[in-house]
């Protein structure tokens, strides 16, 4: 079987290898706040906000006297107020693309920019929220798997204040590798829009491939790991699966 393998706590060492791009969505700041150092944005080869989303760029580069540039700012520009605007307009690096479809959100909308501009993208870093209102959160989540279908080979991570969220796909094995500085205690497997039959390895309760996963019968959360040694968790799903973890700060710039 085929073997897909997760690090999302290692974007956040200043060490990284990985090859990603960095995405900054509306209501974003705390996550901005709990994670974005300097280096992760510099690190990232390409940097965009999605309309609203450069409101809370410009709010987060100011509190810690940062210049933070995004290369590209997409949406239909209603969030966007007329001060961020007119400053990211004033620098020439900086393009701005009107995207108006109003059947996808602007989240898929940036994220289709930003693979036109950068095809050969492995990661991508979502800075978002997943509180607030509540059809937003779904949004986000949808979007999630409609460019998992576009883009098969683009691995999204969303980054919350609390959490890490991301796709696990079917057929695979999928090995999340946990051992960090930054790890939390909590995660889950939640079966959003399907239901899905999962085994894994390495959670402090274990799923069985029998048990099936639903939201009609059982939800995995607020699971944790086997053991503080635990390197990894290993999760066999049929179907794909949102797989959720929380994250220790990091306050230092």
């Amino acid at each position: 079987m085929l073997r897909q393998d997760y690090n999302p706590y290692a974007f956040f060492e200043s060490n990284t290898l990985l090859n990603y791009g960095v995405m900054i969505l509306n209501h974003s700041l705390d996550s901005l706040r709990h994670v974005l150092k300097k280096d992760i944005w510099e690190k990232a080869h390409i940097r965009a906000c999605a309309d609203g989303g450069s409101n809370i760029l410009k709010i987060y580069s100011n509190e810690i006297n940062e210049n933070f540039l995004p290369d590209y700012i997409s949406g239909d520009f209603d969030s966007i107020n007329q001060q961020t605007y007119d400053y990211y307009k004033s620098i020439s690096t900086i393009e701005f693309i009107k995207t108006d479809d109003q059947n996808l959100t602007d989240f898929t909308k940036c994220v289709r920019v930003m693979m036109e501009k950068k095809s050969m993208l492995n990661n991508l870093l979502v800075f978002c929220s997943l509180g607030g209102r509540f059809d937003q959160t779904i949004g986000i989540i949808h979007s999630l798997y409609i460019l998992n279908d576009y883009y098969p080979n683009l691995q999204i991570y969303l980054i919350t204040d609390h959490d890490i969220t991301f796709l696990l796909h079917a057929n695979k094995l999928n090995r999340i590798h946990i051992q960090s500085k930054y790890k939390g205690n909590i995660c889950s497997l939640l079966p959003i829009g399907q239901s899905a039959h999962v085994q894994t390895e390495g959670l402090r309760w274990n799923i069985n491939k029998t048990q099936e996963l639903s939201f009609t019968k059982l939800v995995s959360s607020s699971n944790t790991y086997e053991s503080t040694t635990t390197s990894y968790v290993d999760v066999h799903t049929d179907n794909n699966i949102i797989w959720t973890m929380t994250y220790i700060c990091d306050k230092k710039r």
